[in-house]
């Protein structure tokens, strides 16, 4: 029996090899990456080590004078330091100083290399960037890409990303002007909930060919429990957004306007849930996975139990045709995904955020996972950053994390080498291969 550390060595170096399928990122394109200036606070504060920042007692009016690059580095490196001092234990800054030691050969975050940090990423700010960081640097060979109607998709470099699509403006629709900007988007009339399904599907064809699955991440604004609607019941829903008499005052293109203010969240919740439905039916219809957010926020002083997996069993056993990927290993809700996993043919466990929340946590539920799994629906990798050094520093801990587990299970004689080796590539390229490219033929790992 070889020893941990030379078993480790030669599980570490094949997991090295795999190149990636990312399962999930908000990244920008390369393009509008390199007009701006990479700002050390507004770039790698862009969201989860401010959330730790908040947490650990920075107000958000010191967060966003931080950000601000047009106040001097030195005053906001006097701003972040105490609160470094406090946060930089956690997952998210361990990331961070990751990227900043393997992208930019600086050994730590002080008061003695934060200037030449600041130097170093604008230097590296041009054409090519992307590749080097997401191809040379860390390996990956095709990312899942979370977009939107503000991400135009004829914008996106699909020789690297593969859009996914939120339909999140339909589902989510409670005013008139969203109506109207929804028709103007469309091209369609909408006088009925007829006009909108019409709508809906036609944003759907529209989209269709150019996205590998459709995104809902609707617990950051309610509850994932999605009810059966009858059409009867969403149209009485919708019909009173045409009924609304009490009118607000809102800004459209630097002009006043009064309209008929909106439903609530609370009252328009039937709608939603029925094109929530309606949306998986269309996605299920053209073979399209459904990412599903569950489990934490990011940001701070959220409802976590909006969303927890087990609110979405009735969708789980409904539509059973459909294949939904759930994020972020549910955490802390991971044997909750991984009793779903192994119950529903239809559930896939994704470990995209989780490496980064906590490498510790991520080590334990993949260990669960693969004791719990089909080892071909869990999703070793999604980085699940707006900028690219984050995915950089997130794929070195997954890798790690995922090394180690499998070291471990070779060593408790769960398993040969070669057989955690072929493991390591289902995790982190063929599962994800499979499910948003099952028409494509599989590439070998580098």
């Amino acid at each position: 029996m070889k020893d941990s550390v030379t078993l480790y060595n030669e599980i570490k170096g094949a997991v090295d090899k795999i190149s990636i399928i990312d399962t999930h990122e908000h990244l920008i394109q390369e393009p509008e990456r390199i007009r701006q200036t990479p700002d050390i606070f507004e770039t790698l504060l862009a969201h989860y080590l401010s959330s730790d920042l908040v947490a650990s007692g920075m107000s958000l009016d010191a967060l966003a004078e931080l950000r601000n690059p047009q106040h001097p580095l030195t005053d906001r490196w006097k701003i972040f330091k105490p609160f470094w001092e406090r946060t930089n234990n956690t997952g998210y800054a361990y990331a961070i100083k990751i990227a900043v030691k393997g992208l930019y050969n600086i050994d730590e975050l002080s008061d003695r290399t934060y200037q030449e940090l600041a130097a170093r990423m604008e230097k590296r700010n041009q054409a090519g960037l992307y590749h080097w960081i997401l191809k040379e640097k860390t390996g990956i060979d095709r990312i899942i890409l979370d977009t939107s109607p503000e991400t135009p998709l004829t914008h996106v470099d699909y020789n690297l990303f593969a859009p996914v699509f939120r339909f999140r403006d339909f589902i989510m629709v409670k005013s008139r002007p969203e109506l109207e900007h929804l028709e103007k988007w469309c091209g369609l009339p909408i006088h009925s909930l007829h006009d909108f399904v019409t709508a809906l599907n036609t944003e759907f064809n529209r989209v269709q060919n150019s996205i590998v699955g459709v995104k809902i991440g609707l617990a950051y604004m309610r509850t994932l429990r999605f009810d059966k609607v009858t059409f009867n019941e969403a149209e009485e829903v919708f019909n009173n957004i045409y009924r609304q008499e009490t009118f607000e005052r809102i800004v459209v293109e630097n002009k006043h306007r009064y309209v008929p203010a909106g439903l609530s969240l609370r009252d328009s919740k039937p709608l939603q849930d029925f094109l929530v439905h309606t949306v998986i039916q269309l996605a299920a219809k053209r073979g399209l996975p459904i990412q599903i957010h569950t489990g934490l926020h990011e940001g701070n002083e959220n409802i976590l139990v909006n969303s927890r997996p087990t609110l979405l069993v009735n969708l789980f056993r409904e539509y059973k045709e459909a294949r939904f990927d759930v994020f972020h290993g549910s955490y802390p809700y991971t044997g909750e995904l991984a009793a779903l996993a192994k119950n529903f043919p239809n559930v896939y466990a994704d470990l995209c955020w989780l490496h980064i929340i906590s490498p510790f946590k991520a080590r334990q539920t993949l260990s669960e996972w693969l004791d719990t799994i089909p080892s071909n629906k869990i999703l070793g990798f999604g980085g699940d950053y707006r900028f690219i050094e984050g995915v950089y520093g997130h794929a070195v801990i997954a890798r790690e994390n995922i090394a180690r587990v499998l070291t471990e299970k070779v060593e408790e004689g769960n398993y040969g080498k070669s057989e955690a080796v072929q493991l390591a590539r289902k995790l982190l390229r063929e599962n994800a291969h499979d499910l948003f490219f099952p028409q494509q033929a599989k590439h070998t790992s580098h």
